[in-house]
C-alpha cells in the first residue's frame, strides 16, 4: 500500500538483518534468498508463537527493485509458491525449506501496451484456482478482478461494480475461494471513519461473474487492525492475516474464522491465535498461504510488502508450523 511509504519515514530504527547464506541466481534477473533463522535463533528469538512454531525466516531480494513489495501469496499445484506485488509483478519460486537449488522467476503478467496494464498494477490479493492453477488477482483502484491462465495468457477482466464503493487505496485487500465454493472479499478500509473496528465484506456463491452483485457482511477486528490476507485451511476453516501500524512499527496477527459465520448480514469476529511483535521479524506482512506438509501437518507462509522502500525495508518470508489444532 503506497500511502504507508510516507508513514514509514517516521520509523527511526530499522531491524537488524542477519545474513547467513550466499545468493541464489536464477534465469534473467538475479534473485536471491538468505536464511535468517540461524542468526535470529542465536540472537534469542523465541520460536513459539501461540499454536505455531517458527520453522523458517528468509529474506528475498534481487538486482531489480521490482523484486519486492509482495502483497499476496499462493501455492501452485507443483508445490512452488507465487507472490503478487503492488507494482504489478509476479514472483514464482520454489520453497526455500527444501533441499536442492533454489528457483525464482519474476515477471510482469500485463506487458506494456496491454489495455489493462495502465491501471492494473497495485496488486493486493490473489487466489490460485484448481485444477489448472488459473490465477485471480485483485487490484486497488479498479472495480474489477483479473483472471489469467497459469502462463499469464488471455487475461479476463471481471468487473464488480460494487468494488467502486471502496476507496482507491483501501480496497480489496484479501480474497479467498472457500472449500464450499463461495468466494469472499474483504475491504482494508473502515466502514465508518470514526470506527476503526469494522470492515466491509463481500460474499459470492462462487467465483464472481462480470457484473455480479455481492451479498454483504461485516468483519469486526480489534481497534486499529486491518485485514491483509485470507487463506483457507484444508478442513475449510479460514486463517486471517491482520496488520496494525504504529509509530513504533508494524504489528501482525493470525486469526481464525469459522466459514459458517460468513453469511449475509452477519458480523464476523475472528479469534486471534498469535501476534508477531518481536522487532527482529516484524514487518508489513500482507501475503499468506497454507501448505500441507509431507508428514500431514500444516504450515503457514507469510510474506511482507516493502512498500517500494527496498533500502529501508526487507522482503521477509516466514514459515510457521502449526503444532496444535486451534479448535473451532
Amino acid at each position: 500500500m503506497r500511502r504507508l511509504a510516507v508513514l514509514l519515514l517516521l520509523i527511526a530504527v530499522v531491524p537488524v538483518v542477519f545474513l547467513r547464506d550466499g545468493v541464489h541466481p536464477s534465469r534473467g534477473k538475479r534473485i536471491w534468498q538468505r536464511d535468517l533463522l540461524p542468526g535470529l535463533v542465536a540472537s534469542g528469538l523465541p520460536r513459539r508463537l501461540g499454536p505455531f512454531r517458527i520453522d523458517g525466516v528468509w529474506q528475498i531480494g534481487g538486482d531489480d527493485e521490482a523484486i519486492a513489495n509482495y502483497s499476496a501469496l499462493g501455492v501452485l499445484s507443483d508445490g512452488n509458491l507465487i507472490a503478487l506485488s503492488d507494482r504489478g509483478t509476479v514472483l514464482t519460486f520454489s520453497r526455500p525449506d527444501r533441499a536442492g537449488s533454489w528457483f525464482a522467476h519474476s515477471a510482469y503478467p500485463l506487458p506494456d501496451g496491454h489495455r489493462l496494464a495502465r491501471r492494473h498494477t497495485d496488486g493486493e490479493a490473489m487466489v490460485v484456482l484448481p485444477p489448472d492453477d488459473d490465477l485471480l488477482f485483485a487490484y486497488e483502484g479498479v472495480p474489477d478482478l483479473v483472471r489469467f491462465h497459469r502462463d499469464f495468457s488471455q487475461p479476463q477482466m471481471i468487473r464488480i461494480p460494487a468494488l467502486a464503493e471502496w476507496p482507491d487505496n483501501l480496497g480489496p485487500e484479501a480474497i479467498a475461494h472457500l472449500a464450499d465454493g463461495r468466494f469472499v472479499m474483504l475491504e482494508e478500509g473502515y466502514l465508518r471513519w470514526w470506527d476503526h473496528t469494522r470492515h466491509a465484506g463481500f460474499l459470492f456463491p462462487g467465483v464472481p461473474h462480470p457484473g455480479e452483485a455481492p451479498l454483504r457482511f461485516v468483519l469486526r477486528l480489534e481497534n486499529g487492525w486491518r485485514p491483509t490476507e485470507l487463506a483457507p485451511m484444508p478442513d475449510g476453516r479460514l486463517l486471517l492475516l491482520e496488520r496494525k501500524f504504529t509509530l513504533r512499527g508494524f504489528r501482525s496477527a493470525l486469526a481464525l474464522i469459522d466459514p459458517a459465520a460468513i453469511r449475509p448480514g452477519a458480523t464476523v469476529v475472528p479469534r486471534q491465535l498469535a501476534r508477531i511483535e518481536d522487532k527482529r521479524i516484524r514487518d508489513n506482512f500482507e501475503g499468506m498461504t497454507v501448505t500441507r506438509e509431507a508428514d500431514g501437518g500444516l504450515a503457514v507462509w507469510i510474506v511482507s510488502d516493502s512498500n517500494g522502500m527496498t533500502r529501508l525495508q526487507r522482503t521477509l518470508l516466514i514459515k510457521l508450523r502449526l503444532l496444535v489444532d486451534p479448535g473451532a
